[in-house]
């Protein structure tokens, strides 16, 4: 059976917080695109498996809270007996809510909520017609208050590395160890948080930063390559020129030219 416990219902519309549905997927989960019609606040309760969304991959395990956002087109994949919760809301406080978590396309992924498996597990076992509204409102209000103070840890933790990455790119020694200690976290668990909150590695975060300044350079006239390589946090010109020909299909140079050719010089 596909869904388990399932529970529908349509409260009144003059509600500022509408829970529409309680679902718990035990089958093959969302494996073709769905979009999302609602905000959707999901929890895996068992198994492992993979949020495709956006152009970005997120691992999932058991305790993995992640929220969708309406119009959002998306694909969730088990890769062992993935069984996930979920509450599509939407209303006044719902985008209230949003902001209130700070939660957005690059951030939407909470880890390590195993605490919070029984509470939706025994709310959704519990959902009859007269209280599932209740039971879904109460899930998500709980959800929230417990997910808001760790949030905000994760938060500032990614606001320090993306500020630091931002005003140190250009030095050549940056790297995860590197912002790790200067912070004062382990770059394991600097490397895994941002993986999970930026959907990008650090290192393909960083690169994609030095290669657009890069760009940035030549198109306001620096000629030499190794010039753009250092000034864009790269010791090793060459090394830079294979990023640059994987990223753009062209060396530097050739991007140098036609830029020249286009300014007419």
């Amino acid at each position: 059976m596909k869904n388990s416990n399932i529970c529908r219902f349509n409260p009144s519309r003059a509600s500022d917080l509408i829970c529409e549905n309680f679902i718990l997927e035990t089958d093959k989960t969302q494996s073709d695109p769905v979009t999302a019609h609602n905000y959707v606040i999901n929890i895996v309760v068992k198994g492992e498996g993979q949020l495709d969304i956006g152009g970005r991959t997120y691992t999932l395990n058991e305790g993995t809270v992640f929220f969708v956002f309406r119009g959002e087109t998306f694909t969730v994949s088990s890769e062992g007996e993935l069984e996930y919760s979920y509450i599509s809301f939407h209303g006044r406080r719902a985008d209230e809510y949003a902001e209130r978590l700070g939660i957005n396309e690059y951030a939407r992924i909470f880890v390590g909520f195993d605490n919070l498996i029984t509470f939706w597990t025994d709310s959704i076992n519990m959902c009859v017609d007269g209280n599932v509204d209740l039971l879904s409102e109460a899930v998500l209000l709980y959800s929230i208050a417990v997910l808001s103070p760790v949030k905000k840890r994760s938060d500032d933790i990614i606001s320090t590395v993306t500020g630091l990455t931002h005003d140190n790119f250009t030095n050549p020694e940056l790297s995860t160890a590197f912002v790790a200690e200067m912070i004062g976290y382990s770059p394991k668990y600097l490397s895994n948080i941002f993986k999970k909150k930026m959907g990008v590695s650090y290192t393909e975060y960083l690169r994609e930063l030095r290669i657009k300044h890069a760009v940035f350079l030549m198109e306001n006239g620096v000629s030499s390559v190794k010039n753009v390589a250092l000034l864009s946090g790269y010791k090793d010109a060459l090394y830079f020129s294979k990023l640059f020909v994987k990223e753009f299909g062209i060396t530097p140079k050739e991007y140098i030219k036609k830029q020249e050719k286009g300014s007419g010089g």
